[in-house]
């Protein structure tokens, strides 16, 4: 992974560290009792995932052109060079946000508290005219409740935080092959600059 240098560094570190930390924070759901993960920390890594994986998709060419169908097996050429670390991390981050996701969309429901209670709403459509419905929770339906709704709103961020850096990786390999093609080595090893045309 010599390649990544300079800024790609930066985006590759920074999108994994915020993969973790939304792994961190959906995991923390399945721990028992209250859900004690600040609010503010789960919607700021929420919206921090936007810039960062736009500015990944776009960054360089290199990491777009592995997407698409048109490009499957050269996708999965790239793959399969990576090094096992990386690929056995990337795998458990898919399996981790799966699980999640699984996990949570049975359960998940917009969970509120307020002075007169838990509830959740929704639209009643069986009645006319159509208008919200409340039902009520106990704590522990509404802390249930409010974790499979955090655990949805974290594992689907962590995967695209993946994808940020594997965009930025692949991206970066590309700017190296591009370089090296640029630049290419004169029999004693050392690098020559290109020649006019």
């Amino acid at each position: 992974m010599g390649e990544l240098r300079g800024s790609y560094r930066v985006h590759f570190v920074l999108a994994m560290v915020l993969c973790g930390l939304e792994l961190l924070c959906m995991a923390s759901t399945w721990l028992p009792g209250k859900y004690t993960v600040p609010a503010w920390l789960v919607m700021g890594l929420f919206g921090t995932v936007f810039p960062v994986f736009v500015v990944a998709l776009f960054r360089g060419a290199g990491g777009a052109r592995l997407m698409g169908g048109a490009n499957a097996d050269r996708f999965a050429r790239y793959v399969r060079v990576l090094p096992p670390a990386l690929k056995l991390t990337y795998a458990v981050i898919i399996c981790l946000a799966a699980l999640g996701i699984a996990t949570g969309a049975n359960a998940a429901e917009d969970a509120q508290a307020d002075a007169s209670g838990y509830y959740y709403t929704y639209w009643d459509r069986s009645v006319n005219p159509q208008r919200n419905a409340r039902v009520d929770l106990t704590e522990a339906e509404y802390y249930a409740a409010l974790k499979a709704q955090r655990r949805i709103f974290t594992a689907g961020p962590a995967l695209f935080y993946a994808a940020s850096s594997f965009l930025v990786l692949a991206s970066a390999s590309a700017a190296a092959a591009a370089r090296t093609q640029t630049t290419p080595e004169d029999s004693s090893g050392a690098a020559t600059p290109p020649r006019p045309s």
